[in-house]
């Protein structure tokens, strides 16, 4: 009798320290898988951030030289340059503590003055500063992105990168 109790007893904390053990483990995968999607939508956000910048800083640099080479630029263009300067702008950080976002900010201006008073010589500086800048922004951006698919944390907010 004393037999069939302790088996029973043993049979008894087996369940239930199988059954804890399960819950454990399914609460662990449950937020390590939680984790891994979270890594990757940050990342594929950040890749598609980077290919939106890439695409509109070419244009912008492409339709600012057009507009200053021409005579005879058309509403349609120039409206085009201003919608890309906007869409550039609205993807960057304006907090001031951000240099690098806030440098960008600064030239954008600059080229579309240069831009509209068809001053070549300050449009090409200008232009040459704001590739730079964007170059550097965004090998920043995919640093990080690597860094963070590499290890599978998502970096803290960066609110006040240089």
């Amino acid at each position: 009798m004393e037999a069939a109790i302790f088996g029973f007893i043993g049979a008894l904390m087996g369940a239930v320290l199988g059954f804890i053990g399960s819950l454990i483990s399914t609460f662990g995968k449950s937020k390590d898988t939680q984790l891994d999607v979270r890594t990757k939508v940050v990342t594929n956000e950040r890749a598609q951030w980077r290919k939106d910048m890439r695409d509109l800083a070419a244009a912008y640099v492409v339709l600012s030289t057009h507009l200053a080479n021409t005579s005879d630029s058309s509403a349609e263009d120039t409206n085009e340059f201003e919608r890309t300067r906007v869409l550039i702008r609205l993807r960057l950080n304006a907090h001031p503590d951000h240099k690098l976002d806030a440098k960008l900010l600064r030239t954008l201006p600059l080229i579309a003055t240069h831009t509209k008073n068809k001053n070549l010589g300050s449009l090409k500086t200008s232009i040459e500063e704001f590739e730079l800048d964007m170059q550097t922004l965004l090998k920043r951006e995919w640093d990080k992105s690597k860094r963070e698919a590499e290890s599978g944390n998502i970096a803290s907010s960066d609110r006040h990168a240089a």
